[in-house]
């Protein structure tokens, strides 16, 4: 409910009823809204974590696991209303700080990992800067967040965030890469990612 409609909107009546519970019962395991705001982002933040683990256990080549990577991004992207995102940080700042700071710290371990792992492949750029590309990364997610000239729907579009990833895999990749890179790009049209 916090994702589709925000969390304002929702009251803890609202969440009792659709859960079929009385209030007095939600209440009993939580004390209040914020407690349950808390959780709620408990439990994102361990689903990331769950998600990080089920990347490295895959032990995908990088371009494989940074195209895995990007649609995941997408899909849960997809989920959330961006009203979620201003009221949880208007509202419950410390608990946005908290959120976003292990977001950040994934997102920068997970893409800092992969171009470490496509180098070791010879199929990235050698005179890459990690942190910086990591950092580079994560900027341009948060500022299409909140980007007034790219409009939700432009955002939200399966065609142009492709479009940025593909921007994104020509700055880090090498000319093996991009052989790579195409090979996979036409084999994913066909059988989408979201299979492997």
């Amino acid at each position: 409910m916090f994702m589709r409609y925000g969390i304002r909107s929702i009251t803890m009546d609202d969440i009792a009823r659709e859960m079929g519970v009385s209030k007095k019962t939600l209440y009993h395991d939580f004390d209040d809204k914020h407690d349950l705001i808390n959780r709620v982002i408990d439990y994102d933040m361990l689903q990331s974590r769950k998600l990080m683990e089920e990347f490295h256990r895959m032990d995908l080549g990088a371009i494989e696991e940074i195209f895995l990577v990007n649609d995941r991004i997408h899909q849960n992207r997809a989920r959330y209303n961006p009203t979620f995102y201003y009221d949880l940080k208007r509202s419950y700042p410390d608990t946005y700080q908290r959120w976003l700071d292990e977001k950040r710290q994934n997102m920068i371990g997970l893409i800092t990992g992969n171009l470490q792992k496509g180098k070791r492949e010879g199929i990235y750029r050698k005179e890459i800067h990690e942190p910086t590309i990591g950092k580079l990364y994560l900027a341009r997610m948060e500022m299409l967040d909140s980007n007034e000239f790219i409009d939700g729907h432009q955002f939200l579009s399966t065609e142009f965030m492709q479009e940025i990833f593909t921007y994104h895999l020509h700055g880090i990749c090498n000319e093996n890469g991009l052989k790579i890179l195409y090979e996979f790009k036409n084999m994913s049209e066909n059988t989408k990612v979201k299979e492997i």
